[in-house]
């Protein structure tokens, strides 16, 4: 399947964690953004999808050693 892993991780760093954390969070806002320019039909996808990027950005957050404040 194409949503499979390997079974280790990549190895990055807690600042590349930090990057893919922000990078998720940036995403989020622009799906939510997005999400007023489309048809009605298609917002809860987009929405569903800007929650999914939040709760991994969450995820990534409570595993950092010594998060941001932001």
């Amino acid at each position: 399947m194409a949503d499979e892993l390997p079974c280790a991780s990549p190895e990055c760093t807690a600042d590349d964690w930090r990057r893919i954390r922000d990078a998720l969070r940036y995403m989020g806002r622009e799906l939510h953004g997005r999400s007023y320019g489309v048809e009605a039909q298609r917002r809860p996808l987009l929405w569903a999808e800007m929650d999914a990027c939040l709760q991994l950005a969450e995820r990534i957050e409570a595993t950092l050693s010594d998060p941001d404040p932001f």
